[in-house]
């Protein structure tokens, strides 16, 4: 993996130079320990001018000492002092992985914990903010516009093979796995339950009652052409097609009007024996699992799905590009009928409460090491000299705080220390 630097320094370079007031600060600093230098100096040689030299001196003296242990203390936090190698320096570079790791560790344990993130949430009616936030009119049409722009985004990041290929792996995985038989079974057992097909049946007679009525001409005329001509020539054949225009419609009088007709009652039992077969037969299962591979399958099919993808696309892009778009219509309703509701009922704000808090507790909770570990990679693969000069660049006018003070504290210590032992010398 190639070194990644921070976003901040890839934008700009330059921003990884010293700030002016730390620039300002180093070179007080350092002046600072040059005056005692020369102070230091200028004291030993004319120590024997005047008794009050030695104060000045053992201030000078201290103060050389605290400001050298000072710069080195703050120079070997980010660098060797003088490129020297002296061990236990050049802390930050030599330690990034371990810093990136216990930073990711810190956060984990402190911030991305579901315990934290429970406590922050617990209280707080989120639903209830939001909802009024929504309840003006222009956050809701501002709510909607944003929405509608993301959905073409979302078209555009589904491709046709995509879809193509998707419907075409589910269509294989319901074609090995989708039983039809029972669900076929159950169908027909809920249609014909308390007598339903029986309804059917009446209604199948009475459509056949007045087709013979309508076609009782018709009807005649058949019998007479399939009747010899010796017994047209009697007269017969009315006689034969009377007989048989008033048979069918006595026997379609007659299912009818018998509840137990043994028609009626066959019909009753090949339903029941052909729902029984659909859930249990393994012959039927296999057949109708045979017929639904081959449908499920077959290309058309598939062209159909992925055809029918392309013109829903359409058919959105087409609506959400006009002025007036019935699905932000849809969209801003529902979301200010969704608002008149949370602020309405404030049960209904509790449980969807609940609902986001026990959501965002279990997100934290099954990704609370990966947010340890993602800081903690993202440190490591950090540019070092980068990050060293970030580092320094936002606590660098504090360091020098801290040479500057060891310079004046290391005086004072050290002429307190001269003052004593003259005391008691």
């Amino acid at each position: 993996m190639q070194p990644f630097e921070p976003q901040a320094a890839d934008q700009d370079k330059r921003s990884l130079k010293p700030s002016l007031a730390d620039n300002r600060m180093r070179r007080l600093a350092t002046g600072m320990l040059v005056a005692m230098l020369v102070v230091l100096v200028l004291a030993n040689v004319f120590l024997s001018a005047h008794p009050s030299i030695g104060y000045l001196r053992a201030f000078a003296e201290a103060a050389v000492v605290g400001a050298l242990a000072d710069w080195f203390a703050v120079t070997a936090l980010f660098r060797q002092p003088l490129g020297l190698p002296i061990p236990h320096t050049a802390i930050v570079p030599r330690n990034k992985e371990r810093i990136g790791a216990s930073l990711g560790r810190f956060v984990e344990l402190n911030f991305a914990s579901p315990e934290v993130v429970s406590a922050k949430l617990a209280g707080v009616d989120l639903s209830g903010n939001l909802a009024r936030w929504l309840s003006a009119p222009e956050r809701t049409e501002v709510f909607a516009d944003r929405v509608i722009r993301l959905i073409p985004q979302l078209l555009d990041s589904v491709e046709d093979h995509h879809v193509r290929r998707f419907v075409s792996d589910s269509l294989s995985k319901r074609a090995q796995h989708f039983d039809l038989g029972p669900l076929l079974g159950e169908v027909i057992a809920m249609l014909t339950a308390e007598k339903r097909h029986q309804v059917l049946l009446d209604r199948l007679l009475q459509e056949a009652d007045e087709y013979v009525t309508a076609n009782e001409q018709r009807i005649r005329e058949r019998v007479r052409e399939n009747t010899a001509w010796f017994w047209q020539r009697l007269s017969m054949d009315d006689k034969v097609a009377d007989s048989v225009v008033a048979v069918l419609r006595e026997v379609v009088a007659e299912i009818g009007r018998e509840p137990e007709h043994p028609l009626r009652l066959r019909l009753d039992a090949a339903i029941e024996k052909l729902v029984s077969e659909l859930a249990s037969s393994p012959e039927y299962r296999q057949q109708i699992a045979v017929h639904t591979r081959k449908l499920l399958d077959h290309p058309a099919l598939r062209e159909f799905a992925a055809g029918l993808w392309r013109d829903i696309r359409g058919s959105l892009r087409e609506d959400i590009g006009s002025a007036d778009s019935a699905i932000k219509a849809w969209l801003r309703e529902a979301t200010q009928s969704a608002t008149r509701a949370l602020l309405r009922e404030e049960e209904l704000r509790w449980r969807l409460n609940e609902w986001i808090h026990d959501v965002v507790v279990e997100a934290v909770q099954s990704h609370q090491r990966d947010v340890g570990l993602l800081i903690a990679d993202t440190v490591r693969n950090w540019d070092t000299e980068t990050v060293t000069r970030r580092i320094e660049q936002q606590v660098g006018e504090d360091l020098q705080y801290i040479r500057i003070n060891g310079t004046l504290i290391g005086g004072l210590v050290g002429l307190t220390i001269y003052i004593v032992s003259r005391a008691f010398g």
